[in-house]
């Protein structure tokens, strides 16, 4: 007699991991905030949420607020620092049929889940994410939107080629058949997986009216995230000529610029462009040597 498959108690689980850490001394606060984000969207019906978190914070003390937004909350540990491995792990645990994997330095929209889930629901697409952003409260927060997180906005509600690694609703076979990669860093690993996706005709969709606001620094969090680019950038297309690849980068971010530049910034933000640009030379060819020396972790990034 064939094993019965048990039916799944919910249509939709929600993971989160987070991918970037400060610090050894666990806070807490992303996951306030996301859980907060979550205990506020409108969706009707119920669904799980499961954080992921490494073993090494295990004995760490979880704040009881974290189970008075997210009553169905869970809180799952793994012998691993890697995002990646985290989220692999995460989804192992679920049985439904659409799972959303989000970065918990995220915080989705009321409407995230919603709006994310009835588009998967058509059928049609492997896979569903919405505008990733930093606010809109000052010009360095407008200009970083552009410089960081215009790459997958078509500017319009749109299929799209590509999936956030942010935050994103799957088909649970999806996730099943594009694990994701073990990197050096999560840029990388996300990048890896999209080509594969890709490279298989899976459809992607963009929900332009629904966003996620993810957490930024300063000066430092930006250095660190063009190194980890430089690294990705080098690590993926293997290049020798580090200059050629940036010149290539930039390339890819003044198309960017100047087909959403009218959509992200205020006429008086665009003198700080200029600047963003020069100052990412040094971390981007810091990172794109890192990775001809094959270099498989980043020491002092605080992404993983």
């Amino acid at each position: 007699m064939a094993e019965q498959q048990l039916e799944p108690k919910v249509l939709l689980s929600v993971v989160s991991v987070s991918d970037y850490e400060s610090g050894d001394l666990k806070t807490w606060e992303d996951e306030k905030k996301i859980l907060q984000g979550l205990s506020e969207q409108d969706l009707s019906i119920p669904y799980d949420v499961i954080l992921v978190e490494s073993s090494a914070v295990k004995d760490q003390p979880v704040p009881e607020l974290l189970y008075e937004l997210v009553p169905q909350l869970k809180i799952l540990y793994f012998d691993s620092e890697r995002s990646a491995d985290l989220k692999e792990f995460g989804i192992r645990q679920c049985q439904s049929p659409y799972i959303a994997v989000l970065e918990s330095d995220c915080v989705p929209s009321e409407n995230w889940l919603r709006l994310l889930l009835a588009a998967m629901e058509t059928g049609e697409y492997a896979a569903a994410s919405g505008r990733t952003f930093y606010g809109e409260e000052t010009a360095f927060r407008r200009v970083m939107n552009l410089f960081h997180r215009s790459y997958d906005d078509p500017g319009r509600s749109d299929v799209t080629q590509l999936v956030s690694n942010n935050g994103a609703i799957y088909k649970k076979e999806i996730l099943a058949k594009y694990p994701y990669p073990d990197a050096a860093t999560p840029f990388e690993s996300a990048e890896r997986r999209n080509n594969d996706m890709r490279k298989d005709g899976q459809r992607f969709y963009y929900e332009r009216e629904v966003t996620m606001q993810h957490a930024i620094g300063g000066l430092g969090f930006v250095w660190d995230y063009q190194r980890n680019k430089g690294h990705q950038l080098m690590a993926i297309h293997k290049r020798r000529n580090i200059l050629a690849l940036y010149i290539k980068k930039l390339t890819v971010d003044l198309k960017h610029i100047f087909r959403l530049g009218g959509l992200y910034l205020k006429w008086y933000d665009w003198p700080i462009v200029p600047v963003i640009i020069v100052l990412d030379i040094i971390p981007f060819f810091r990172g794109a040597i890192e990775a001809i020396q094959n270099k498989k972790e980043l020491v002092g990034s605080a992404y993983r």
